[in-house]
């Protein structure tokens, strides 16, 4: 018998992002970049409380205590109190390259924020190869480890640490690297998976405890679980076509909740994807692995 997907908040999000499960207060976290907007929703109430930062969150993760995230922003990196609103910009590391952004990022298991950035322009076709990955260390030192990038996506680690995930998403490659979580260090690159034609293109990704990758498909109206050799196991239809990013939650650590986005959708789209922006819940029936909070 097929599981069900729910859409569980209608937020109609612009462009919704990075979700992140708080496993202490049993809740999803996520952000709507373009709007400015932080959102957090109650799986037990269905309510839905938000923040409107400073400026856009390309993405974030939670700190230890509860109290504040850390985020990237447009051009650096910030710590957010969710309890005062007060914003501290601690790095600007994007600052001489006005067109781009932070985009997606995620915390390595020893706590490391990882993020990279995106060339920023309103036709994809003419994004240009000028944005970066950074690590944020618990210093809040802050290292570029790779550029030549037109748009970071998909970071994601092995149940055991040793692998990490990445995407420069128009490439339709999704790569994996050895990864040294003592050292925060990446090597041995390869292609792990590659998204056919026709099928969107990679976005935000997430592991479940079995090593499967699961990997949203922007403009592909789906999410694929991915084999820990690269093979298809299975492909989640979801109805919006922008699915932006996927992380596990709920009490049992296995419901799959999805973002998406309205960007880019004429009128004629909206019509016959009237959900689209909004989060999704699936039962996954294999539970996910928590994302490790932000050491600094």
């Amino acid at each position: 018998m097929p599981r069900e997907l729910k859409c569980v908040a209608v937020v109609e999000n612009t462009l919704g992002e990075c979700p992140v499960w708080d496993v202490d207060q049993q809740c999803l976290y996520w952000v709507d970049i373009t709007e400015k907007v932080l959102h957090r929703y109650d799986p037990v109430t269905a309510a839905v409380k938000t923040w409107k930062t400073p400026f856009e969150f390309g993405s974030i993760a939670l700190r230890k205590g509860g109290r504040s995230i850390i985020a990237g922003t447009r051009d650096g990196f910030a710590i957010y109190d969710l309890e005062t609103e007060a914003c501290e910009h601690f790095a600007t590391p994007e600052e001489p390259f006005p067109g781009n952004r932070m985009n997606d990022g995620k915390c390595d298991p020893a706590g490391r924020f990882w993020c990279g950035s995106i060339h920023e322009v309103s036709d994809p076709s003419q994004r240009r190869p000028i944005a970066s990955m950074y690590r944020v260390d618990a210093d809040r030192s802050v290292t570029k480890v790779r550029g030549g990038i037109k748009t970071s996506n998909g970071f994601a680690w092995s149940t055991d640490g040793r692998t990490m995930y990445f995407t420069d998403t128009p490439t339709l490659n999704i790569l994996a690297f050895d990864y040294d979580v003592q050292s925060g260090t990446m090597s041995n690159e390869r292609v792990f998976a590659t998204v056919p034609k026709g099928h969107g293109r990679p976005d935000g990704a997430t592991v479940d405890v079995e090593g499967c990758l699961w990997s949203a498909h922007f403009a592909g109206s789906r999410v694929t679980r991915y084999s820990p050799a690269g093979d298809v196991l299975l492909s989640l239809d979801i109805p919006a076509q922008n699915v932006t990013s996927c992380t596990f939650g709920g009490a049992n650590m296995s419901t799959l909740f999805i973002t998406t986005a309205r960007e880019d959708l004429t009128a004629e789209d909206l019509r016959q994807q009237p959900l689209s922006g909004n989060v999704f819940a699936y039962e996954a029936g294999v539970a996910g692995v928590p994302m490790a909070r932000y050491a600094g």
